[in-house]
C-alpha cells in the first residue's frame, strides 16, 4: 500500500536564515512560526490545522524532521503576542523585536521577488498565520544511520557468538520464535536492503519511516505469521554458528553498499511501498534494536544496546522528547524503548504520560 507523501516545511529561503531556523528547531528552541496569509493564497496553499504532519526541508533540500502542528491562529500582525514571540527561537526579547526582523524578511527582495510584488508591504492589519507545532520524529542523515546499523550489528553478533550454542534455542518473549529464530527475523530483515538496491528504482512519493509501521495487511496475523515461521525455518536449517557468520556477512555488504550509495536513493519495501535508503534503514535499526532487547532477556543478559541506535529509534518514536521521557518514567534508553514498543506493559499513567509527550506509536509485529 502506497502512501501519499507529506508535505515540505520550508522556513525562509535556503540559504544561513533557514540554517539558523532549522537549527532552532532541531534544539528545541524554537516551537512556533509566522507566515503570511497572503503567502499561502499566493501559493494556492491550504491552511495548516492542528494534527497535520510535514518534512522539515533544510538548506540543501534534505529532510531532517517530522513537525506536527499543535495550534494555528490567523491574527493581524498588531496582535502577535510575547510568548508567540519568543517561541521563534531567534532570541527575540519584545514583540516590536520580533516585528522589526520579520519586517526585513518580508520586505526584503527575494520575498518581493518571490510574490511578485516589488513594493510589497505590511502594516498592522496584516493577517498572520501564527502557528505552533512540535518535533513529532527526528529523520537522521544517512552517516547516523549507517553508523548505527554497523553499531548495532556488531554488538549482536559479539553477543551471541559469547553466548552457549544451546542458549540460542532458549524461548524469547515472541513465541513461538526461540533466540536462534528472533535473531534469524532481525538478520533476514537487514538483508533486504541488498535485494533492494539491485531492484529498480521505484515510481510514486515515497513513505517516511513511521508511515511505514502503519497499522494495515503489512502487520496483519497472516503476515505475521509468515514472519514467524520463515524465520524460525531458517534458522533450524543452520547451526547457530552458520547462522552468525551468514548475519556477519549480510551486515558487511550491508554497510558497505549504503556507505556507497545517496540517502535519498529511492528504494522498493517488500510490501510496495517507495522509501529513501536511508529512511528505510532506520526501520533496520528498529529491527536490531528492539528485536536486541527481547534477545538479551531471553539470554539473561545485560541489553547491549548501543548509544548510536539508541538515538536513531528515540528520534523516530519521540523527537526531542526522549530524555525528557526517560527521566518521568526513570527508565534507561533500554526501559524507555522496551515500554515504548511493547515490550513492557505500561500503566495508564505512562501511557498518559507518553501521549501527552507526543511518542509516535508504531505497528509491530
Amino acid at each position: 500500500m502506497v502512501y501519499d507523501s507529506l508535505s515540505d516545511y520550508e522556513l525562509g529561503f535556503p540559504g544561513p536564515l533557514r540554517d539558523k531556523l532549522v537549527a532552532a528547531v532541531l534544539d528545541g528552541s524554537k516551537t512556533s512560526s509566522t507566515g503570511l496569509l497572503l503567502g499561502y493564497e499566493h501559493d494556492s496553499e491550504p491552511l495548516p490545522s492542528p494534527g497535520q504532519r510535514s518534512t522539515l526541508i533544510d538548506s540543501d533540500g534534505q529532510p531532517v524532521a517530522i513537525l506536527e502542528v499543535t495550534e494555528v491562529r490567523l491574527v493581524p500582525l498588531d496582535e502577535i503576542d510575547l510568548a508567540h514571540a519568543i517561541d521563534e527561537g531567534e532570541g527575540y526579547a519584545s514583540v516590536a523585536d520580533w516585528r522589526a526582523g520579520h519586517e526585513s524578511f518580508w520586505h526584503s527582495d527575494e520575498m518581493r521577488g518571490y510574490l511578485g510584488r516589488p513594493d510589497f508591504t505590511v502594516d498592522d492589519d496584516t493577517v498572520a498565520v501564527a502557528e505552533r507545532f512540535r518535533v513529532a520524529s527526528l529523520i537522521p542523515d544517512a552517516t547516523t544511520v549507517e553508523a548505527a546499523a554497523a553499531a548495532e550489528s556488531a554488538a549482536l553478533i559479539a553477543a551471541l557468538r559469547a553466548a552457549p550454542p544451546a542458549d540460542l534455542d532458549r524461548p524469547t518473549c515472541c513465541p513461538p520464535w526461540t533466540v536462534r529464530g528472533e535473531f534469524a527475523h532481525a538478520a533476514i530483515a537487514l538483508s533486504r536492503t541488498l535485494a533492494m538496491l539491485d531492484a529498480p528504482r521505484p515510481p510514486g512519493p515515497p513513505v517516511d519511516t513511521a508511515r511505514y509501521y502503519s497499522p494495515d495487511e503489512r502487520f496483519s496475523p497472516p503476515a505475521d505469521r509468515e514472519r514467524v515461521d520463515s524465520a524460525q525455518d531458517f534458522a533450524e536449517r543452520r547451526t547457530p554458528a552458520e547462522l552468525i557468520d551468514w548475519f556477519e556477512e549480510q551486515a558487511a555488504q550491508v554497510v558497505a553498499r549504503t556507505a556507497g550509495t545517496p540517502g535519498s536513493r529511492l528504494v522498493t519495501t517488500r510490501h510496495g511501498d517507495p522509501m529513501r535508503l536511508t529512511d528505510f534503514q532506520v526501520t533496520r535499526v528498529v529491527e536490531l534494536a528492539v528485536h536486541g532487547l527481547d534477545l538479551a532477556d531471553a539470554l539473561g543478559v545485560a541489553p547491549w544496546l548501543t548509544p548510536q541506535a539508541a538515538g536513531v529509534v528515540e528520534g523516530l518514536l519521540f523527537g526531542l522528547s526522549a530524555p525528557r521521557a526517560a527521566r518521568e518514567l526513570d527508565v534507561d534508553r533500554a526501559g524507555l524503548l522496551r515500554r515504548a514498543t511493547g515490550r513492557v506493559v505500561l500503566s495508564d499513567a505512562e501511557h498518559a504520560r507518553l501521549r501527552e509527550l507526543g511518542i509516535t506509536w508504531l505497528t509491530l509485529g
